[in-house]
């Protein structure tokens, strides 16, 4: 009981004497500096990068190229499988793959942009398709409500593998070319 008096007094006393001395030697604060002229920034306009596609190049060079090439990959395995009539398809490492690519939605081109949301939108539709009409992992009550058969979802996974073909384009043409080529 003693010990904890003595700690409640004394560490106290001590932060106050540390921030007063910490003050004591500073001289008084001066007003903002008004002799600073700002020139004005017209709002509805985005400063410009440097070079075109700088912004872009620099999305792919920081993960972009492998969650889009991780993506690619993926979806066309996926659809590959479904192709060849394969009677049990992993479809975790194309959810895997979408998931990561989240991280990466925004890239700095608008067409670039638009097109790599599309596809991730038509994969990520499609992926749910196929789960849910295939009964695994969502409930049935949600099965039943959705029309169509897994076919549905098969087409939109490979609408969403030509518009990645398009991403893919639009990032080549600003500058990003990949050392490891995902259609092969």
């Amino acid at each position: 009981m003693r010990v904890r008096l003595l700690h409640q007094l004394l560490v106290p006393a001590a932060v106050g004497a540390l921030l007063l001395t910490g003050c004591a030697g500073e001289p008084e604060s001066k007003g903002p500096n008004t002799n600073v002229s700002f020139k004005p920034v017209p709002s509805a306009t985005a400063p410009e990068p440097s070079k075109p596609g700088a912004g872009v190049i620099q999305w792919y060079q920081s993960g972009g190229r492998e969650r889009l090439n991780a993506l690619i990959t993926s979806a066309r395995i996926a659809h590959g499988s479904h192709e060849a009539d394969k009677m049990i398809i992993d479809m975790g490492p194309l959810s895997t793959s979408l998931e990561d690519a989240r991280g990466y939605a925004m890239i700095p081109d608008p067409k670039a942009h638009a097109s790599w949301t599309k596809a991730r939108k038509e994969i990520g539709a499609g992926l749910r398709r196929v789960m849910a009409t295939s009964g695994l992992g969502v409930p049935s009550t949600e099965v039943d409500e959705m029309d169509g058969v897994p076919g549905d979802g098969w087409s939109w996974i490979a609408d969403g593998i030509e518009t990645l073909r398009d991403t893919d384009a639009q990032l080549r043409a600003l500058g990003c070319v990949s050392t490891e080529d995902p259609w092969n």
